[in-house]
Order: C-alpha cells, then sequence, then structure tokens
C-alpha cells in the first residue's frame, strides 16, 4: 500500500529541520519526498515546506509537515516564528565538517528559546549526515553520542545521497513523539540496499556498533 495514497485520518506533525547551510537538510527533505539526490541545489532563503505521509504501528497515518530552514535564518527575528507550533526539531550536521558541528549549540539555544516562548513541547533530535563519505569524517562518533545525550536528543545517522536511514530516522522521530513503537519488520522495510560506500574500517566498525546500540536506533517555498 502507497502510504501517500492511505485515506485515513491524518495526525499532522510539523517538524523543523535546522543546521548550517551545506548540511543536506534540503537533500534529506527531497529524498524523504521525492526519493531524489541531486548535487546542484541553490540554498534555501528562508524555510522550504515539505509533506510525507507515513504510517506507523496501529495503522496510525501521520502527515509530516516538514519546515526546512534556511542555514542564514539563525540571524533572522523571523526563525522563532518558523519554530512556533513544532512538534519535533532534526537539528543536522555534516559528519565531514566540524564548524557544522559546533554551530548546533546555537540552534538549539534558539529553538529552545522560542518553545519556552510558546510554551510547547519539543522532540529534539540530532542527525549525522552524509555517512557515505565515512573515510572524510572529522566530527567523531563519540562527540555525537556525547551531545546527543547531553541535550536529551534522539540520535541518527543517514546519508541523503544513498538514502541510508532517511526513511527510517523520520518514521522513528514521528513514532517516538506520539508514543508508538516500531516493530522489527517496520524497521527492516525502512532499511535501504545501497552500495557499501569507502571507509576506514575502525570508525565504520563503531559506526554500525552505534547503530546496533541505539536507542532510537512535495513543496513550497517562503522568502
Amino acid at each position: 500500500m502507497d502510504e501517500d495514497d492511505e485515506k485515513s485520518t491524518d495526525t499532522v506533525l510539523k517538524i523543523v529541520i535546522c543546521g548550517d547551510g551545506t548540511s543536506g537538510k534540503t537533500s534529506l527533505c527531497l529524498r524523504l519526498t521525492q526519493s531524489t539526490f541531486s548535487i546542484h541545489y541553490a540554498q534555501t532563503v528562508g524555510f522550504e515546506f515539505y509533506t510525507k505521509r507515513l504510517l506507523l504501528p496501529d495503522k496510525t497515518s501521520v502527515l509530516l509537515q516538514v519546515w526546512d530552514i534556511g542555514g542564514q535564518s539563525i540571524a533572522s527575528p523571523m526563525l522563532q516564528k518558523y519554530i512556533i507550533g513544532a512538534n519535533g526539531a532534526i537539528v543536522v550536521y555534516d559528519v565531514t565538517n566540524s564548524s557544522s558541528f559546533e554551530s548546533l549549540n546555537e540552534w538549539l539555544s534558539v529553538i529552545e528559546k522560542a518553545a519556552s516562548l510558546s510554551n510547547q513541547k519539543i522532540h529534539f533530535s540530532l542527525v549525522g549526515n552524509k555517512t557515505d563519505m565515512e573515510q572524510r569524517r572529522t566530527v567523531h562518533i563519540e562527540q555525537h553520542i556525547k551531545f546527543a545525550e547531553q541535550y536529551k536528543m534522539s540520535s541518527h545517522y543517514v546519508s541523503a545521497k544513498t538514502g541510508d536511514g532517511v526513511m527510517l530516522m523520520f518514521r522513528q522521530i514521528a513514532a517516538d513523539i506520539l508514543g508508538k513503537k516500531l516493530t522489527k519488520t517496520d524497521i527492516e522495510a525502512d532499511i535501504a540496499v545501497i552500495e557499501a560506500p569507502l571507509a576506514v574500517p575502525d570508525e565504520a566498525q563503531r559506526l554500525q556498533h552505534v547503530r546496533d546500540q541505539s536507542k532510537y536506533t512535495s513543496v513550497c517555498s517562503v522568502m
């Protein structure tokens, strides 16, 4: 059954996805909604809006409204307005770019401030993107784990380029927000079959270990 053709009443979840401009936020959104990837893209200004329907256990139909926040928006007074009403916030960094990881504290600060002003509870997720370039990793797995634990975030590794982990990440986040538990069948259905990326053996093995051990293991433009 095509999830996008499901006719049951949807539970609508607003998800904001934030991070530096080169972290791959838009690529993740396009992978989720269109199953595509391109090395050519225009940097998001303001935000772009995507939707995707998912099915969760108990036949729960969820309509994800994903707000792709432009990297330059962190300095914009509009950012807090974009975040109002969000059920979840995904902060994304590029595993090959340390500066994209270091900026996450600032993003979290802005999101938390907006959430407190509107008295809303937001589910936070930390996402390391571009795992297909594992051999160029500069952000160590231990840093990722420590950050996620410090801020009580769910933890995910993905590759927008190959699709590895992307659908499962969004489905897991939706399930976490709604208090649903994904079954083994749900998880296996979202595991993409991809070519193995070139990786430094020790780091690749540790990445797989983190995945195994982890607890949380269509478009409008607005300027």
